[in-house]
């Protein structure tokens, strides 16, 4: 899988009419809010108020966070992709779009944007690259979610540039890459 720093709609949106561009850039944007909600919730042990800035005084992300906050308590929630995945193909669902993959494949991709958030923080830090793909590699252990390979490559679009990548346009990219994947490439390569 090569991570290109573009997000595509490839998989997504039947068709590639301007409303279904309009749509997809919607769902997108839900789902990446979702993610860093739940991502700030769960990994701060539940703290509030590491939501509060996503919300804005905005009524449907209010809602959104309820919803988090009511469905990660009940323990339906474990991981921030999960809910991003969710989030993801109920907006899919309301604008008529296909998602292109599964709803557990989606939460996997969404769960593999932990690799570049920790890697562009420690570029971000001055960490060289050798050491902090070591540290991302110490970071995320479960080998099945962040394989090696994509750690590495991760690391290369992170460090490669004179400047530091925008981080969501490369979670975007981690992202919609995995989901974008061909089913046959994804079932028969171990870990995706």
């Amino acid at each position: 899988m090569a991570i290109a720093l573009t997000t595509s709609a490839a998989c997504f949106a039947e068709g590639g009419d301007d409303a279904s561009r309009q749509a997809f850039r919607t769902c997108d944007a839900q789902a990446f809010l979702a993610l860093s909600m739940a991502r700030n919730y769960l990994m701060s042990g539940r703290n509030k108020a590491l939501v509060a800035p996503y919300l804005e005084g905005s009524a449907e992300g209010q809602a959104m966070a309820e919803e988090l906050y009511r469905r990660a308590d009940a323990g339906e929630i474990h991981q921030p992709g999960q809910f991003a995945a969710d989030v993801l193909f109920r907006c899919a669902q309301a604008n008529g779009l296909r998602v292109g993959t599964t709803r557990p494949r989606a939460a996997l991709c969404f769960t593999r944007t932990d690799v570049p958030f920790f890697m562009h923080s420690e570029r971000s830090q001055h960490v060289i690259r050798q050491r902090a793909v070591s540290n991302v590699l110490a970071r995320l252990t479960v080998r099945e979610l962040y394989p090696t390979a994509l750690v590495q490559q991760v690391a290369e679009a992170v460090y490669a540039p004179p400047e530091l990548p925008d981080l969501r346009r490369l979670m975007g990219a981690v992202a919609w890459s995995c989901i974008n994947e061909p089913r046959k490439a994804a079932a028969s390569a171990p870990g995706g």
